[in-house]
């Protein structure tokens, strides 16, 4: 019994920290880290593209706190192709934060979450932190500002400051060589008088001007005569039927299930990637081909 208790002090002093060390020395090379409020909700959209270390060891798994009443909307990784794919994760609360577990099996990662916006009158205020899970060699902070905001005031100055997502303004902040653990803290106020979202205010534009390759893309050319061919068939069908009807003195019998998929079928809504113009399926969140997150307008 002595032996085996004593074997058993050896392998907890040996191994666990080797095991908690190594998970320790797991570090990022870069953090983007961007801030959308009210953008497609009422709310802060936060996106962090994260690119682990080259020298780490896949699979690894990935551990970040985001705020406690943050509520995910995408995990993903790309793959060899460039494509983001939907990534296995676990999400735990504790207390303030949540901890946010990712297994990933590439050294690019995508989160996505949205969090409360702080309103006060025309006063809008956000609070970022990174709370310094891991050691990271860059670290950028991008700002959209809304449609319609005024007087941006950021407790950091801004590296850099042009056009953004869908020609928003957008203001960059940078830090590098953090350590782990060290907390980094960004707050930003501004004032806006309209609640409108910034997606909904938008022109929509083509991303661009559809070719022969595009996929998707079907020619006029080959199937204008058959279209025009089926019309004057249907024409012509139609008329021998209301001739007969109007012979025989009655209606014709409306198919009541018909006219429901037909309703169905009006009312489905098809989605396109603003940015390569690709159509999606409909719970896809990432474009297939660019891998661009889908715009799918404002909701509540």
């Amino acid at each position: 019994m002595r032996r085996f208790t004593l074997l058993l002090t050896l392998w907890i002093v040996l191994f666990v920290p080797v095991s908690v060390q190594a998970q320790r020395k797991l570090h990022l090379s870069m953090v983007s880290a961007d801030i959308w409020p009210e953008y497609d909700r009422p709310a802060v959209l936060m996106i962090y593209h994260l690119t682990l270390d080259p020298d780490t060891s896949l699979p690894a798994s990935l551990s970040l706190r985001i705020p406690a009443d943050a509520e995910i909307n995408a995990v993903a990784l790309q793959d060899a192709t460039g494509n983001l794919i939907n990534a296995p994760y676990e999400n735990k609360n504790q207390g303030l934060w949540s901890m946010l577990t990712i297994t990933c099996t590439s050294p690019q990662v995508q989160v996505e979450f949205y969090t409360p916006l702080v309103k006060n009158g025309t006063t809008r205020h956000i609070v970022f932190n990174w709370a310094g899970d891991y050691s990271v060699e860059k670290l950028q902070v991008n700002f959209l500002q809304p449609l319609g905001a005024e007087n941006p005031t950021i407790s950091l100055p801004p590296v850099y400051t042009g056009p953004g997502q869908d020609g928003l303004t957008n203001y960059r902040i940078e830090a590098a060589n953090l350590a782990a653990d060290s907390v980094f803290a960004l707050t930003i106020d501004y004032q806006r008088q309209a609640d409108a979202l910034s997606i909904s205010s938008l022109p929509i534009q083509a991303a661009s001007t559809p070719g022969p390759d595009t996929p998707g893309h079907v020619s006029m050319t080959g199937i204008l005569p058959w279209a025009l061919a089926g019309i004057g068939l249907l024409l012509i069908v139609a008329g021998i039927a209301g001739f007969v009807t109007w012979q025989r003195g009655g209606q014709v019998p409306i198919d009541g299930s018909r006219n429901k998929s037909i309703q169905k079928l009006s009312e489905e809504k098809f989605i396109y990637c603003q940015q390569c113009g690709t159509r999606a399926q409909p719970d896809d969140v990432f474009c297939r081909t660019c891998g661009t997150r889908l715009r799918r307008g404002s909701t509540a």
